[in-house]
């Protein structure tokens, strides 16, 4: 989700219960995609970026460690602003 100059959007004026709620839609559709994939579906390799290949299953996982990535972020943040 890019704004018009290709960049992250701005989410000024947004509520923290909009964003935990869109966060959740969101989660909740990758769950319910992933819920219909089939064993040989999940190990189906597939291209992406720069003409590497993975598996599904790999790439659900990748999903699940980028999130951690972010929540380990937001950590750090809170703990960086509550320490001023």
């Amino acid at each position: 989700m890019l704004d018009e100059n290709n960049q992250l959007p701005q989410l000024k004026g947004i509520s923290l219960d909009v964003l935990i709620s869109e966060y959740d839609d969101v989660i909740e559709l990758v769950k319910s995609l992933c819920y219909q994939l089939t064993d040989k579906q999940l190990n189906q390799t597939v291209a992406y970026e720069n003409g590497n290949e993975a598996t599904i299953q790999w790439g659900i996982w990748h999903i699940a460690d980028h999130n951690r990535y972010h929540q380990a972020y937001i950590n750090q943040l809170r703990k960086w602003f509550s320490e001023r």
